[in-house]
């Protein structure tokens, strides 16, 4: 059984298991007809489908968190311009929108939030608001060559991570998006699956009585 398994597919899984080795008890005793060996192979199938479908899950999820560690904001204390004594204390959101992380430098006892963004998602349109910012530099008369040349390097370097790293974002959102979709249809299958166990439970209730 998969470890990523929610309640609900977890008490399912368990609700099936047991149907499954209570039809296979009837049938092997000839107390039911071959309606209940179709029982079990569905059980087998559903209870291999909620495992694919949280392995995948894991899968995922696990690749979110990763992107998530991508982003080193390497943050310095303004006062001390340290990060040997700092505590990270919470994430806080910037006027522009994106995520930051806050921290305490108990050096000099004092809380700041970092301005860059904690996060892949954010970190693209930063960057891109920062590629704009050198590319308008680089327009602008009133630069110098170097200023220009040097301005032009570091837009380049930049294009070329979001370049690989935008295509890398959008396959995990995808991704993501997808698995929401495929939660919501393995809860409606849940539920109507869990209503026809109940009914199930009714009928081999019966024909026990009938046997004995």
């Amino acid at each position: 059984m998969s470890h990523n398994l929610k309640e609900n597919e977890r008490e399912l899984i368990k609700l099936v298991n047991y149907f499954r080795k209570h039809a296979e008890k009837l049938v092997s005793e000839n107390k039911v007809d071959a309606e209940f060996q179709q029982l079990i192979d569905t059980c087998e199938k559903f209870a291999q489908q909620l495992n694919l479908h949280a392995q995948r899950r894991e899968e995922v999820l696990q690749q979110r968190e990763q992107l998530k560690n991508l982003v080193k904001d390497n943050a310095l204390c303004p006062k001390c311009h340290k990060n040997t004594h700092l505590k990270f204390v919470g994430i806080d959101k910037h006027p522009q929108g994106w995520k930051c992380n806050k921290y305490k430098c108990r050096k000099c006892n004092i809380e700041f939030v970092w301005s860059r963004p904690n996060n892949p998602w954010d970190m693209i349109p930063y960057v891109e608001g920062f590629v704009k910012e050198l590319q308008q530099k680089i327009e602008n008369e009133a630069t110098s060559e170097d200023e220009k040349q040097l301005a032009l390097e570091t837009v380049n370097q930049m294009q070329g991570n979001l370049d690989k790293l935008k295509p890398v974002i959008e396959a995990s959102d995808l991704d993501f998006n997808e698995l929401n979709e495929r939660d919501e249809e393995m809860a409606k299958m849940i539920h109507e699956f869990k209503n026809h166990l109940l009914i199930i439970k009714i009928k081999m209730d019966t024909w026990e009585s009938r046997k004995n």
